[in-house]
């Protein structure tokens, strides 16, 4: 069996999100990796040999952000330059320099992105992507669904955040990252693969910790494809940056717009390095609100509770001490509710009551 090494990473683009999973071959992982480093030792010797400040010891009373002052002093340590897309878009933040009224630095960042996106057809990289655009967040809120943390609330302990369990639902970070694992979870079955994740430890890892205690799930059918998941700080993971780099791109060339230059630029990156790439998710299987969400009765929506529930009751506060009573908590749901949580049960069409 086939096995794919995914990394996954988010961009927020006027307030509309897009995760992407770029997607490596077994063959070509190790490849690839070398390859990246690669890159970043080149950017180094080129951000020494132009000065940058983030390089120059002196220029530390000149850092105004705590992003300049952790790299400083990582990159002191013999640390590389992480290729990040956002910072090499608008030489800030590791890549600010003293502009001096050329078009020099744009361009040299422009060929570190460049030369990044070129790999993805050297490596026989595929991707995907799962949006939430602004339109579709309203309409979660404007449309909710029945409150999780009323329905569960028999199940909480006393130390399980009310406020986190609310915001959860309709968290719409939670919500893309759920859809875009069970389009990858349908693809691998299609196609008879197995995968490996690896996504950013970065502001938004809650989301991404959960799955990794999705065990009650797995044992009733679901991620049964999903080998691993590991959790690396951007800057230690290459592929974490591919993936950041690829969905920086298709932000930029879906949400700016065509009559905006960086729209044009990104679009242009995103049709000669990127286009052959993409790989559709398989629709989801059932039904589907008009406003495109999950609906009952569809094996997609009662997996989406699955997690929510499982979410709620690990994942939202408790301390250690209550880890084996909010686990048997979380087991009695499961028992009581089979049609919810046995999401591989043919003709699933209920929600918790």
């Amino acid at each position: 069996m086939k096995t794919l090494h995914i990394a996954v990473d988010e961009s927020e683009m006027d307030g509309h999100i897009l995760l992407g999973a770029v997607m490596v071959p077994d063959k070509h992982r190790y490849a690839l990796e070398r390859a990246l480093t690669t890159l970043r030792q080149k950017m180094l010797r080129e951000m020494r040999a132009c000065g940058y400040p983030i390089l120059d010891s002196s220029c530390a009373p000149m850092d105004r952000t705590s992003r300049q002052r952790t790299e400083r002093v990582r990159l002191s340590a013999g640390g590389l330059p992480e290729v990040h897309a956002a910072e090499l878009w608008s030489g800030d933040e590791v890549f600010w320099m003293e502009r001096d009224g050329t078009p020099r630095l744009r361009d040299r960042h422009m060929g570190w992105l460049r030369a990044t996106l070129q790999l993805v057809e050297t490596f026989e990289v595929t991707y995907s992507l799962n949006a939430l655009p602004l339109e579709r967040q309203r309409a979660l809120a404007d449309r909710p669904e029945d409150d999780l943390s009323v329905v569960l609330e028999s199940w909480l302990t006393r130390d399980i955040s009310r406020k986190k369990v609310r915001a959860l639902q309709g968290d719409p970070f939670v919500r893309t990252l759920f859809g875009l694992m069970q389009g990858l979870e349908r693809a691998a079955l299609q196609k008879g693969q197995r995968y490996h994740l690896t996504v950013d430890r970065g502001k938004k890892n809650e989301m991404f910790r959960s799955f990794d205690t999705f065990s009650t799930l797995k044992s009733h059918g679901s991620w049964n494809r999903l080998e691993s998941i590991r959790f690396e700080h951007s800057h230690e993971d290459v592929l974490v940056q591919l993936a950041d780099v690829v969905t920086y791109v298709e932000a930029k060339a879906t949400w700016r717009g065509p009559g905006h230059p960086d729209g044009v630029q990104a679009a242009r990156l995103r049709n000669r390095y990127l286009h052959r790439a993409y790989r559709p998710l398989p629709p989801v299987e059932g039904n589907t609100r008009q406003d495109g969400f999950f609906a009952l009765p569809s094996r997609a929506y009662t997996e989406l509770m699955a997690m929510l529930t499982e979410m709620a009751l690990l994942h939202c506060g408790g301390s250690p001490a209550s880890l084996p009573e909010r686990r048997a908590r979380l087991a009695e749901i499961m028992a009581r509710y089979p049609e919810v949580f046995q999401v591989g049960f043919e003709g699933s069409s209920q929600t918790l009551p």
